[in-house]
């Protein structure tokens, strides 16, 4: 009896599990997927490399990641550029929640490391707290190394936090972070923006791709006046022509990068569910989230 072989069993060739097609057609999409993979791979290798050659930080950088429009993803954006300093810089980052209106970014932790103490409680007992493992308690730590301050739940108690008392925040954070993002309210105006504008080592605004709130952002800009700016244009849709032209537009007020950001639903659940992964995203949202990584990452002081 003649042994059976792996040929009898896969006649033909295969390619990534599946009878490969050995028409022309079929040679050529192949070897088009082959060069466009190789080119995705070189570019987010690429990326990668000049994020994880940055020099060392000198001095604790603040962040203000701000809009005057809402719902275009200030926390999205603070979260996953906290993450990305976190992992790929293994910066001591933590990431605070200055919406005094309800803000939401603690939510995005993971509900088994989400701390329950929110900012106003940290600086009620910030004069006794001496050293990171007394911090603990207060934020909640993510698999990233990120860390979180939420925002007091009563809004009145957040409201009545003025420019001053974030500044004590700042300070305080200052002496145990090496990065703190401040994912700021709706707004550029207001005392709690200005103050952040002018507290922060950078600032990176953030719209959206409609022309509504592109202008009122680009009107924005005229009130940031902040010479290391990054622009993230988030929830961009495959294919869009105004896309282009808005990256453009925003490049011609010579800031320091525009980086857009796809519309990408399993983004949107990975962070509704509390099960964020950079390496899980499809190429094109990774690739995203670390141009962004390395806009801010380059401004690093």
């Amino acid at each position: 009896m003649s042994a059976l072989s792996r040929r009898d069993v896969h006649p033909g060739p295969l390619v990534d599990g599946r009878p490969a097609a050995n028409d022309l057609p079929g040679r050529m999409r192949r070897q088009m997927q082959r060069v466009l993979v190789s080119q995705a791979e070189r570019d987010e290798a690429e990326i990668e490399r000049r994020i994880r050659s940055r020099p060392a930080i000198t001095r604790s950088n603040t962040i203000a990641l701000i809009s005057p429009k809402g719902g275009v993803g200030k926390t999205t954006s603070t979260f996953i550029t906290g993450n990305l300093l976190a992992t790929h810089l293994k910066l001591r980052a933590i990431a605070v929640d200055a919406n005094p209106d309800f803000g939401t970014l603690a939510a995005l932790a993971p509900d088994d490391s989400r701390s329950e103490r929110s900012l106003a409680d940290l600086l009620e007992h910030a004069d006794r707290l001496k050293t990171a493992a007394e911090l603990s308690p207060y934020v909640s730590r993510l698999p990233t190394g990120l860390h979180v301050l939420g925002a007091p739940r009563d809004a009145e108690l957040t409201a009545s936090l003025g420019p001053e008392r974030y500044g004590e925040l700042v300070a305080f954070l200052a002496t145990f972070y090496e990065v703190v993002l401040l994912d700021l309210g709706t707004g550029v105006a207001g005392p709690l923006a200005r103050f952040a504008i002018e507290r922060a080592d950078q600032v990176v605004l953030v719209t959206t791709p409609e022309w509504v709130t592109s202008t009122v952002v680009l009107d924005a800009l005229s009130h940031v006046q902040h010479d290391h700016t990054t622009v993230a244009i988030n929830k961009t849709r495959p294919g869009s022509s105004a896309v282009g032209v808005i990256e453009d537009r925003f490049r011609a007020e010579h800031l320091h990068r525009a980086v857009t950001i796809p519309h990408d639903e399993r983004l949107a659940t990975m962070l509704d569910s509390g099960t964020y992964a950079l390496d899980a995203l499809g190429r094109s949202t990774r690739l995203a989230v670390k141009r962004l990584g390395l806009a801010v990452a380059d401004q690093l002081v």
